[in-house]
């Protein structure tokens, strides 16, 4: 089938109005999609300062003072209890560090340190005394 010079310009007007209606349904679809973005997006400018610091976080690895307890590393972050743990005999400290960083009960301690659980009770109520003195 042959088309003459007014069929092939009535063929070319067509697929020109085609593509035209295509080009615009797209860049409809496109804009519609920006906005749906714009919606569910927040630009960094606009954010208040507590949001942004909400955004990130800082690495502790080097705040915590270490203690020995059973051959452990315990960790202290709270620079206060840490220096008012110092502070404590020895003895006194390994317990309430098993106590409260470990979450041993006063029954296993007693088992770990050969020593009887009213000691071991003797020794955390003296031991949390100090330490409301220390802290004071």
């Amino acid at each position: 089938m042959k088309l003459n010079r007014q069929e092939k310009e009535i063929v070319r007007r067509k697929f020109c109005t085609y593509c035209i209606k295509v080009l615009h349904g797209e860049a409809l679809n496109y804009l519609d999609e920006l906005d749906r973005q714009r919606e569910r997006e927040v630009i960094f400018s606009e954010l208040l300062k507590k949001d942004l610091d909400a955004l990130y976080c800082c690495d502790d690895y080097d705040m915590a003072d270490y203690f020995t307890v059973m051959g452990r590393q315990v960790p202290v972050r709270d620079e206060w209890i840490s220096m008012a743990l110092k502070k404590l005999p020895v003895k006194k400290r390994e317990i309430i560090l098993m106590l409260y960083f470990l979450n041993m009960t006063e029954k296993e301690i007693a088992d770990c340190l050969k020593l009887v659980q009213s000691i071991i009770h003797y020794h955390k109520d003296d031991s949390l005394r100090l330490l409301r003195k220390l802290m004071e």
